[in-house]
């Protein structure tokens, strides 16, 4: 695309730069808020991140923005509505910077088209990053929280788990102190699955450890589950929030960068990542290694979770390649639950030394 000539083109420069400015400025008011009043560091290096990809896109977009920055003769510098100098609370100033990261967010990628149409894209990916981290911000719902990072995702899966196991698994699962579970079955029928479930949640709910349910998003608001977890194959992650609403988790699956682009990031809450090694339960499924991982990790601020054939034997190193949990099905199932847990978890607690 044609780049506009002269004085078009320091006005496009010159938005650019302001809005540069005023996205940042907002994201780092609510960084503060993240870091010092809840003491999050998890959410404040998601904020940190959108923070530094703003700038990076806008440097790569217009290098030469600074030198049409005209401070003293912008004609909006000085106004200020009635609602801008009211702030009653540190939820009210997150809230305001939040909008204003956003808006600045849609400005950019607006006027960015008119320079280069694939590079704007890039700003519309940070919105909605953008608008995934405010909902978690936000989110007061115990339930629809997601462990702090890094944890342990156990699937309970039907496959490895017989008919009349699963309350007892779960109870295993939960004194083990796993952060998640996630219920998957595939040849089972809907009464069966709604009483598996039930009895997943009569064991979690008091540990408050979320139980998601693959696939079904709609068994998962009728049990009343902490979310769904969808993969390629199934409805797509917005459908499946427009099931649950906004009170609970949407986990989805990716196998590549190009799927990554393609999810609608404002309708989930993390990212399931593989198969990352050859995994027993899927052994028709392509594996491809820790290098996806660290390939989606540079492409998005959503907690991340590693699946496919990890073990204690290779945990450590999925960890290290940017997975926030890692997922896992016969590495905990088979044989004692506990005891796999533990060793499983004392591999994740080196990643916070």
């Amino acid at each position: 695309m044609a780049r506009p000539q002269d004085r078009d083109g320091a006005v496009v420069l010159r938005i650019l730069d302001v809005n540069a400015n005023r996205c940042a400025e907002g994201l780092r008011v609510v960084e503060e808020i993240a870091r010092f009043s809840m003491e999050d560091a998890a959410l404040t290096e998601r904020l940190k991140e959108v923070r530094h990809g703003v700038r990076r896109s806008v440097e790569a977009l217009a290098s030469g923005a600074l030198r049409h920055r005209d401070s003293a003769g912008d004609v909006g510098g000085g106004s200020a509505t009635a609602s801008e100098l009211a702030r009653g609370s540190l939820s009210a100033v997150a809230r305001a910077n939040f909008a204003r990261a956003e808006e600045a967010l849609r400005v950019l990628e607006e006027f960015g088209k008119i320079l280069d149409e694939e590079e704007s894209r890039r700003f519309k990916s940070l919105r909605f990053a953008l608008y995934a981290i405010e909902r978690g911000f936000f989110d007061e719902a115990a339930s629809s929280r997601m462990p702090r990072a890094p944890f342990l995702y156990a699937i309970l899966d039907r496959g490895v788990v017989g008919r009349g196991e699963v309350a007892d698994a779960a109870r295993k699962l939960v004194s083990a102190g796993v952060g998640m579970i996630q219920y998957r079955a595939k040849q089972v029928g809907a009464a069966e699955m709604r009483r598996d479930v039930a009895a997943i949640l009569g064991e979690a709910r008091d540990a408050t450890i979320p139980v998601i349910v693959n696939d079904d998003a709609a068994l998962a608001d009728e049990t009343g589950a902490d979310g769904v977890h969808v993969g390629a194959e199934d409805p797509p992650p917005a459908e499946a929030r427009a099931i649950v609403g906004p009170g609970r988790i949407v986990g989805v699956s990716v196998a590549s960068a190009d799927e990554l682009a393609r999810v609608p990031v404002e309708a989930v809450d993390y990212v399931g990542v593989g198969p990352v090694f050859p995994s027993p339960t899927k052994p028709e499924a392509a594996a491809f290694g820790v290098e996806l991982v660290r390939s989606i990790r540079r492409m998005t601020a959503l907690p991340l979770v590693a699946i496919g054939g990890i073990t204690a034997a290779n945990a450590r190193e999925v960890l290290e390649a940017g997975a926030d949990a890692i997922a896992v099905v016969s590495a905990v199932l088979a044989g004692d639950i506990g005891k796999n847990c533990f060793t499983l978890r004392k591999i994740i607690a080196t990643r916070l030394q």
